[in-house]
């Protein structure tokens, strides 16, 4: 019986000395600096995300531009043009 309380109280002592630790980290300046490094360095990461995301869209931008000015998409344009009924009056509604 007398082991069994004795190791009781070691628990609750070893429990209370990580609880005080805790809690004087948690009060220090050095938890809220690293919270606060911790918050910028996620706002960088989500900055670096979004601009790698602009730059997709920009590159895919720019080839669909390349694509639209190619010769072949000229060459498609102009035979349709060329095929186009101008005999046909335009009803203006």
């Amino acid at each position: 019986m007398n082991d069994k309380l004795t190791k009781i109280l070691k628990i609750i002592a070893v429990t209370g000395i990580v609880t005080a630790g805790a809690v004087s980290i948690a009060k220090s300046g050095m938890f809220k600096e690293m919270l606060q490094k911790l918050k910028q360095k996620m706002k960088h990461e989500n900055d670096k995300e979004r601009m790698i995301l602009i730059a997709k869209k920009i590159d895919m931008d720019i080839k669909n531009t390349e694509r639209r000015t190619s010769p072949l998409y000229h060459e498609r344009n102009q035979e349709k043009y060329d095929n186009m009924d101008w005999n046909t009056p335009c009803e203006n509604n």
